[in-house]
C-alpha cells in the first residue's frame, strides 16, 4: 500500500553535495566571524576586526558576481 509521506531525497556520487555557489555563500559569514574572533584574540578594537572581516566577504562577493558568475556565457543579452 503506497504511502503518503514524502520519501527522502537520494544523492548519488555523480551529484555534489556543495556547489562552488554554496561555499560562497558559507565564506561571507565565516570571513565576518574570523574577523571579530582575530579581533578578540589579538585585543585590537572590534570594529577593525568586523572591518577585516568585511574585505574578506567582499572579495568572497566579487568573485561569486564578476569572477564566476552564475550564468552563461556568450549567449547575448536579455530574452526577448
Amino acid at each position: 500500500m503506497p504511502s503518503d509521506e514524502p520519501r527522502p531525497i537520494e544523492r548519488t556520487a555523480s551529484e555534489p553535495m556543495a556547489t562552488r555557489y554554496d561555499l560562497v555563500l558559507a565564506a561571507i559569514p565565516l570571513a565576518f566571524l574570523a574577523g571579530s574572533v582575530a579581533a578578540l584574540a589579538t585585543g585590537i578594537d572590534a570594529s577593525t576586526g568586523v572591518t577585516a572581516g568585511s574585505v574578506g566577504a567582499l572579495c568572497a562577493l566579487g568573485y561569486a558576481i564578476f569572477g564566476d558568475p552564475p550564468i552563461e556565457r556568450g549567449g547575448g543579452g536579455r530574452p526577448s
